[in-house]
């Protein structure tokens, strides 16, 4: 379980998780993993309960930041060369249908740059793929 670091900040023995600096949303957090994991093109079949493990949190800093409706969120990752870190992190945020033009730009199901997170992994390929894709 994880718990509050200070603020809008979480932190557990893998992840830590914050605010984003330029929210797409009232909510939007990253949650990034403590080890060096490069971006989601270097996600293998071994990543996948850390992936797992980041979207849970996510999750649980929704509900512990009382968002209720959690069919109305986005978790993803950007696509290289869109990712503006060097660094794996998830993007959460909520709710979703409140994300300004710029943000769906940046994080709607239309941009092909932001891989969802659904719970499904393409294990096949050893990245995460967008429920689009997948469907």
């Amino acid at each position: 379980d994880c718990h509050r670091l200070s603020g809008s900040s979480w932190i557990d023995d893998e992840l830590v998780c914050f605010r984003d600096l330029k929210p797409g949303a009232r909510h939007h957090y990253l949650v990034v993993p403590r080890t060096h994991v490069g971006n989601c093109k270097s996600l293998r079949k071994e990543h996948i309960p850390l992936v797992e493990k980041m979207e849970e949190m996510g999750r649980s800093v929704l509900h512990k930041k009382k968002v209720t409706d959690l069919d109305d969120i986005r978790m993803g990752l950007h696509m290289p060369p869109f990712s503006s870190v060097p660094h794996l992190h998830l993007h959460v945020i909520a709710p979703a249908s409140q994300m300004s033009i710029t943000s769906l730009r940046n994080y709607g199901p239309q941009s092909y740059w932001f891989i969802t997170v659904s719970g499904k992994i393409n294990t096949q390929e050893f990245r995460l793929t967008s429920a689009e894709k997948e469907a």
